[in-house]
């Protein structure tokens, strides 16, 4: 048989997350709680797979070459040179293992990748990125981004017209939450 066809439904602009901040910091933990979000709105995290990474064996340097997505959902995409401020969190180390990061080599522009990973695969792109600096190559994505928001370190809150249009075209019902009387 063929094989199935890549299921990535979100695409994480990782710089853009991890950096929304004013400061300009790179934060892990904005990562995470991206992820987690879309985890528990019915989107799981990546099981295998990312395209477009820059493959790392142990103990090497990282080697930019495509990689199938899999059964992945989530991927993250990352320049390498965030690789040991990711790998050094728990978190980001187990999702790394999963292949949930979409590694771009240094030097090259990680919104290319995410832009291509998410044309490709039809998926939507968490960012606020207006990627108004690759306007032809954005253009099949515009349609499918969702702006977020932190609320304090860690709460991540995506716009909400941007999260319900992701809903409906990704089949992902909202979580049914517990009303108190």
């Amino acid at each position: 048989s063929g094989g199935a066809a890549p299921r990535v439904l979100l695409v994480v602009d990782g710089a853009n997350v991890a950096r929304f901040r004013q400061d300009g910091s790179f934060r892990p933990s904005a990562l995470r709680a991206c992820v987690e979000f879309f985890a528990r709105e019915g989107v799981p995290e990546a099981r295998s797979g990312a395209a477009l990474s820059a493959a790392r064996p142990a103990g090497a340097a990282l080697t930019p070459r495509p990689v199938p997505v899999v059964e992945a959902r989530v991927v993250v995409t990352l320049s390498e040179t965030h690789w040991q401020t990711v790998v050094a969190d728990a978190w980001g180390k187990s999702l790394d293992a999963r292949e949930g990061v979409a590694w771009t080599p240094t030097g090259t522009d990680d919104d290319l990748f995410t832009i291509q990973l998410a044309s490709s695969s039809g998926a939507w792109v968490v960012t606020n990125d207006r990627f108004e600096n690759h306007p032809a190559w954005a253009a099949p994505v515009r349609g499918r981004l969702v702006r977020f928001a932190f609320a304090g370190a860690s709460l991540f809150v995506p716009a909400a017209d941007d999260l319900d249009r992701f809903r409906q075209a990704a089949s992902v019902a909202a979580p049914r939450h517990r009303h108190a009387r």
